[in-house]
């Protein structure tokens, strides 16, 4: 059974993991604010201008890997419900071959060979007639 993690922790948990990412945040944006400070008029219009220049590009591979992922999410929708499909195929087959094996008439036994005996002869003394049995 799992130990139970004392409340206090947990909830100083997150507010040390929220806090972490605020900070963080905070010195992303201070090291891009002071960077872009530092740049000259020149450089920030290139750096623009290459922005601009590859802002189709960036759009082009978006909708192509989008459309790819989506493409591979409905292929393993199909897969799945073809799967489930057959599995329910094959259960409804078991299912019908199951009744009308129950209601197919019972089969007649074989005919049995039945090796009957040499007739024998007995011959009575007082009348002399011949009885076969």
């Amino acid at each position: 059974m799992k130990k139970r993690k004392d409340l206090g922790v947990t909830i100083l948990s997150w507010v040390g993991g929220i806090g972490l990412g605020i900070v963080t945040l905070y010195a992303l944006i201070r090291v891009v604010w002071w960077a872009a400070l530092m740049v000259g008029a020149d450089a920030a219009r290139v750096a623009m201008l290459v922005e601009a220049a590859l802002l189709p590009v960036v759009a082009w591979a978006g909708w192509y890997f989008g459309r790819t992922e989506a493409r591979g999410r409905l292929a393993g929708i199909d897969q799945a419900v073809d799967k489930v499909m057959g599995a329910a195929t094959k259960t409804a087959g078991l299912r019908v071959s199951t009744v009308r094996a129950m209601r197919a008439p019972a089969a007649a036994p074989p005919a049995a060979d039945v090796e009957l005996p040499e007739p024998e002869v007995f011959y009575l003394p007082s009348g002399g007639k011949v009885i076969e049995l």
